[in-house]
């Protein structure tokens, strides 16, 4: 796949779209709700097709209340901003004092070009620095990169329903040319239906490429470099309430599927067995205490099936799951929304050889501004995810971030991070574990073009022995967008 090429050819239709005659850009930024993810698929973390946190793509900038691009290093963890069990429209919005800085914080944000009824918001973002391990392994060394990550947002801007679609790329290329390019691609389409009694179909489609990571206790063995993933997701969620009952139904389905790996020698080693499908079903219960509190419960049944019935090492790891949440969803807007649930999982095997596999589960969602200027984001998920080990049925995946932001000024704007992911193989005495820790700095010059930086630190702790090491990248670029 010539991903160099579509990522830069993305770039130079993002930079044709922002010049284009036959559209024209708004006078004035867009509206506040038009920018805010009040669409997004799930609300917590683990039941969104089995997605991992991600905390480096757009996120609610202090002081604007509106989605603003940060700078990143790589992208390895999805932040998203997801509604409550409740319509935003219905909560009550807590009043505070606003700074004049705050006051004026839009006057540094993209107008973003009008296409009919469609508002488009394209950018480009050219990075570049220093990487201490390139390969992103225990024998990887140091580098200088160059990121390019090409974004575009579409939204409907309707009075009722809505149609989006976002694409967001991010590809590093290293000086060290002994170490391939590393695609990071992410493209989504999502749709919500306004129907009658305050009712709402959600409808999402999505498609996810990345390359498998070296130290990864599944890499295939002999693959020089590493192979690609491609993630299709779909689903559907329908929500409203009865009364003081509110309820949720939701459905998705998720295929990975593995590219074969290519050894020195060119030989082909195959991953076809490791392509599945992951069917999931839920439903959720709420009650409104208050307009704002929600304690709910929630259920959910899965089953995941393989294209090839057997594995290469005589197994079948097809699967069949059930997950029992409760928990609570506020929103005191614009202070404090969000959800977090605990639960239990369980999870069997149609292979007499694998034990069933137990856990508790933590999922959340939660955005707390204690004032305009500053804000903080926590984001928890959990999930199985297969394995190819011959001891292991699968592994079941903790992952969490935090996130806090604060504007010096309506046009300079800091941002720190710390992520925590844990991976524990069942039936062998193996964990893989990845320490973040981040800091970025955004310098808005003007609406068009914006400096970013970024310092992060990585520490990877691998299940496989002698597979641990650390990674410190240093970036700096210009993003410029309309």
């Amino acid at each position: 796949m010539q991903f160099p090429a579509r990522l830069f050819l993305s770039a130079a239709l993002v930079s044709a779209l922002a010049s284009t005659t036959v559209a024209r850009a708004e006078d004035t930024p867009l509206p506040v709700d038009l920018l805010d993810d009040t669409d997004a698929f799930g609300s917590l973390r683990g039941s969104d097709g089995q997605a991992s946190v991600d905390l480096t793509l757009p996120t609610e900038t202090p002081g604007t209340g509106r989605d603003e691009p940060l700078s990143t290093s790589r992208a390895v963890r999805t932040e998203r901003i997801t509604p409550t069990i409740a319509e935003e429209d219905e909560q009550p919005t807590r009043p505070r004092a606003r700074t004049a800085d705050a006051l004026d914080a839009s006057s540094y944000d993209p107008l973003g070009i009008r296409l009919g009824s469609f508002v488009v918001l394209p950018s480009v973002e050219l990075r570049g620095g220093y990487t201490s391990n390139a390969a992103g392994s225990s024998t990887g060394g140091p580098s200088g990169v160059l990121t390019v990550v090409p974004d575009l947002i579409v939204k409907s801007d309707w009075s009722r329903h809505a149609l989006g679609f976002a694409f967001h790329g991010n590809l590093d290329y290293f000086s060290d040319g002994s170490v391939a390019p590393q695609p990071d691609i992410n493209a989504e389409a999502t749709a919500r239906l306004d129907l009658p009694r305050d009712w709402a179909l959600r409808l999402r489609a999505n498609y996810n490429y990345q390359t498998q990571s070296l130290s990864s206790l599944d890499y295939p063995a002999g693959v020089e470099n590493p192979p690609g993933v491609n993630t299709y997701n779909a689903g559907a969620t329908l929500d409203g309430t009865v009364g003081r009952v509110a309820l949720q139904l939701r459905s998705g389905v998720t295929y990975t599927g593995y590219e074969n790996g290519k050894g020195a020698n060119g030989e082909i080693i195959p991953q076809g067995d490791r392509d599945n499908t992951w069917v999931s079903a839920a439903t959720r219960v709420g009650y409104e205490v208050t307009p704002a509190f929600t304690p709910f419960v929630e259920a959910e049944v899965s089953d995941r099936s393989f294209r090839q019935k057997i594995d290469s090492n005589g197994f079948n790891r097809a699967s069949q799951g059930i997950t029992l949440r409760g928990g609570i969803a506020y929103s005191a807007d614009p202070v404090l929304k969000g959800e977090l649930a605990l639960g239990w999982h369980h999870e069997s095997y149609d292979d007499d050889a694998f034990k069933p596999l137990n856990a508790m589960t933590i999922d959340g969602n939660v955005l707390w501004a204690p004032t305009e200027l500053t804000n903080f984001t926590l984001r928890a998920a959990t999930y199985v995810d297969p394995t190819t080990d011959p001891s292991s049925a699968g592994s079941i995946v903790y992952d969490i971030g935090l996130k806090a932001q604060h504007a010096l000024r309506r046009n300079l704007t800091l941002d720190a991070d710390l992520g925590y992911q844990y991976q524990k193989y069942e039936g062998i005495n193996a964990a893989d574990a990845t320490y973040e820790a981040g800091f970025g700095v955004t310098w808005k010059i003007n609406r068009s073009a914006w400096v970013v930086g970024r310092f992060q630190q990585e520490y990877y702790k691998s299940a496989t022995p002698g597979g641990d090491y650390p990674t410190t990248t240093v970036t700096v670029g210009l993003r410029l967008q309309r």
